[in-house]
This record gives C-alpha cells, sequence and structure tokens, in this order.
C-alpha cells in the first residue's frame, strides 16, 4: 500500500485548497520514486496551470475531464504529448484514489518520463492515408462495427462521423503492438499518436474518440452490443 503523507509546515489544513493538498502528495511520491528535480518542477508547473481550472468544481471525473478540455485548449498543442501523461497521473491524488495510486505506483508509471513516440510523424501521416488499404482481422472488426453502431446514436454531421470512425480504426491498428488490455499502455498508445492529431488539427477529436474507445477495445461494450442483439432476436422471434 502506498503511504501519502502531507507536509504542511507552518499552513493550517483549512488553508490548503484540495488542489494543493493533490499536488503535494503527488510531488512528494515521485519524489520518493527518484524522479529528478527537473522533471519534478516541470510536473508541478503543469498542475499548477491545470488547478486554475479544477477550482471550485465537483471531485467527479466528468468535471475533471471538461476542465481537461479547457485547460488543454488554452495552451499550445506542441505542449499535449508532454502535458497528458501528468494530467492522467493527477486525477487519482485529486480524487484520492488511493488503491488506483498503490496500482500506478506498482506498475511503475510514475517514471518521471513522457511515453516514448513510436513513430515518427511522417510514418503517422503514411498510416492514416493508408488506412483504407489495411485489412482487420474478425475481433477487430467487432470492436469497430460495436464502436460504430454506438456512435450512430450520436446523431453526427456525417463528414465528422466518418472522421471519428478513422481515428477509431487508426487507434485499433496501433493498439496491435500492445500485448495486454492495460489502462496505462492505451494512454500511451494514444498519446504516441497526438503528434498527427496536433498536426491536423483535430487532436481534441481525437481524444474525445480515445476515450469513448477504450471501452470496446477492452470489450465491455462489445458483450454489451451482443447481448443486446440477442434480446432483439429473441423478442423477434417470440
Amino acid at each position: 500500500m502506498v503511504k501519502i503523507k502531507l507536509n504542511r509546515k507552518r499552513e493550517s489544513p483549512m488553508n490548503i485548497t484540495r488542489e494543493q493538498e493533490a499536488l503535494k502528495a503527488y510531488v512528494k511520491l515521485l519524489s520518493n520514486q527518484g524522479v529528478s528535480q527537473r522533471v519534478l518542477v516541470q510536473r508541478e508547473f503543469i498542475i499548477i496551470r491545470l488547478a486554475t481550472f479544477l477550482d471550485k468544481i465537483p471531485g467527479e471525473g466528468s468535471h475533471y475531464r471538461h476542465a481537461v478540455d479547457r485547460f488543454i485548449a488554452s495552451i499550445d498543442p506542441a505542449e499535449i504529448p508532454a502535458v497528458l501523461p501528468v494530467i492522467r497521473e493527477f486525477f487519482s491524488f485529486w480524487v484520492k484514489d488511493i488503491k488506483a495510486i498503490a496500482a500506478m505506483s506498482q506498475a511503475k508509471v510514475f517514471n518521471g518520463a513522457t511515453p516514448v513516440v513510436m513513430a515518427t510523424q511522417d510514418e503517422l501521416f503514411k498510416h492514416w492515408y493508408d488506412l483504407d488499404k489495411t485489412v482487420l482481422s474478425k475481433p477487430e472488426e467487432q470492436m469497430l462495427v460495436a464502436f460504430h453502431r454506438v456512435s450512430l446514436a450520436h446523431g453526427l454531421d456525417p463528414l465528422i462521423f466518418k472522421e471519428r470512425m478513422r481515428m477509431a480504426k487508426f487507434l485499433l491498428l496501433s493498439l496491435r503492438r500492445v500485448p495486454h488490455k492495460q489502462s496505462h499502455s492505451y494512454r500511451q498508445m494514444v498519446d504516441s499518436n497526438l503528434p498527427l492529431f496536433s498536426a491536423l488539427g483535430t487532436q481534441h477529436a481525437f481524444l474525445s474518440v480515445s476515450r469513448e474507445f477504450y471501452y470496446f477495445w477492452r470489450g465491455d461494450m462489445i458483450m454489451k452490443s451482443m447481448t443486446e442483439e440477442r434480446n432483439r432476436d429473441l423478442a423477434m422471434a417470440a
């Protein structure tokens, strides 16, 4: 179990905001795990900037995501790949999810490094433009079909819908290199593809698709979709 102790010095607990308390715990754990002072300062600065968007909002995931979206929209797109891992790590401290912090610590998530880009921007562009030529496996088709079915309910503009499906397929093909369906690996893969969508000016749309598609990749939504289809078949047979 990861123990988190806050060094409040002379400050009264009543004067410490939720964001300050979470930041102190986050920095302390990173420091204990050997993260360099330079990286600590960089990450602390990211959280201080994010904190202005978190102030006085409910401590829930949906509100945190909305705050993150507003923060991301306010910064240089070139910063996004370095900023996202920090924001994701910080969430568990912000909501005081000790179990999640312990799991990330054991998985050595807090290493102070940004995700390694697995392909150059030129290679990413080539994969994007060759997307329609790539053949999917049967399980991959099932994931994309399930995502397609659920996405239809959003009533999106046809061009936006098509672009979202291409993003989902692009992400799905990138995930072929991920051996285990683990959330941290998924996030790293999303981050490694961000340079492409930042260059295309669609990074916010890609991040939105990535959040939704995770549950299809993991299999949760496919099982739900299959159950719903079976129920419809039974209803028609009756």
